[in-house]
Order: structure tokens, then sequence, then C-alpha cells
């Protein structure tokens, strides 16, 4: 049976904390990240699991991370296009 579980990582520390999630899909994944989040008020980033699968990554908007991902930026197609 393949899991749903999120990786815990926090602002300077080497070790990593697991935490196997009670889901049976992804959406009941993501929702139990917010617990989660709240246990772990000073993580850096939570990364979502299923088996080797990344679902999703969300970082801690409280050390200045956005709350939903930055678009693509269109930077580099504008500089290739000024070289």
């Amino acid at each position: 049976m393949i899991s749903y579980y999120c990786i815990v990582n926090m602002p300077g520390v080497p070790a990593r904390e697991i935490r196997v999630l009670d889901a049976r899909d992804d959406t009941s994944a993501r929702k139990a990240l917010d617990p989660v989040m709240a246990e772990w008020f000073g993580f850096s980033t939570l990364c979502l699991y299923h088996g080797e699968r990344l679902i999703e990554v969300r970082s801690n908007p409280d050390l200045g991370f956005p709350l939903e991902p930055l678009m693509p930026s269109l930077m580099p197609e504008g500089l290739d296009v000024a070289a």
C-alpha cells in the first residue's frame, strides 16, 4: 500500500520530520497538511508525497514566502530577445 506523507523542513536544521497522513486521495492529503502546518509553525517547507510522487510543496508565509506559487517569469525570454 502506498501512503501519503509529508516531509517537514525546518530552517537551519539538517534533520527532517516525516509525517504519514490519513488520506485516501490527493485532495484529502492536501487538507491533511493544514494541521501539520499549525503544529510545525516554524517550518520552512512541507513537501507532500504519495509514494515517490511529489504532489505539492508549501512554504511558510511567516518566513516571507508567498502563499501561492509564483507565476513563471518571462524575464529569461526577454533577455534572449535583447541579446
